[in-house]
């Protein structure tokens, strides 16, 4: 099956990148293993991932399920208290909650709803939220309906995407304080 925004790369003459700079430098995302950014879609504040293969690299998918991943960006309010499944739950205008993981900085809501309106997709789908930094992180997964995109492996791809891009903006910052310190 082919999802739009899966389309095999004609002609790329490199791999998808596995990582983006974001939210003007201040955020490197760092996608889960088997997936890639599609640089098309690529803005300070949204990226859309797939599968590595559907998107020119034919080696790049390691097993992963074929799914579209979609990340936007936000400035987190200051003091503003943590996100919580509960709050997500309530801001849901659509849908019901099938399965929720909740860590100290992400929160993963596995919802049936309206199907997206692109054909193909499951109206089963993951979405969530967490924080790195100064930013709120939003994150939706999709796929079809006999993906492991809308099971349990969906949500485990986009823990792993927040662990991978939190560990990424902790080595910045280390970086950015021996750069500091290498100076003085």
């Amino acid at each position: 099956m082919a999802l739009a925004g899966c389309d095999v790369g004609g002609g790329a003459t490199s791999a998808p990148p596995r990582q983006a700079v974001m939210a003007n430098g201040t955020l490197t995302l760092v996608a889960p293993e088997g997936f890639c950014i599609d640089k098309r879609s690529l803005k300070s504040s949204f990226a859309l991932l797939a599968r590595c293969d559907t998107l020119g690299d034919p080696n790049g998918a390691f097993g992963a399920p074929l799914g579209l991943i979609t990340v936007s960006l936000s400035t987190a309010p200051a003091g503003a208290p943590p996100i919580t499944a509960q709050s997500m739950e309530a801001a849901l205008s659509d849908g019901t909650v099938l399965d929720r993981r909740e860590t100290k900085d992400t929160v993963l809501l596995r919802v049936r709803g309206t199907a997206p309106a692109r054909k193909g997709l499951s109206a089963t789908y993951w979405r969530g939220t967490g924080q790195v930094g100064s930013h709120l992180v939003g994150l939706a997964m999709y796929g079809a309906d006999d993906s492991g995109a809308t099971g349990a492996e969906g949500g485990q791809l986009l823990d792993r995407l927040m662990q991978r891009t939190r560990a990424q903006a902790a080595a910045q910052v280390v970086a950015a304080g021996q750069t500091t310190t290498a100076t003085e």
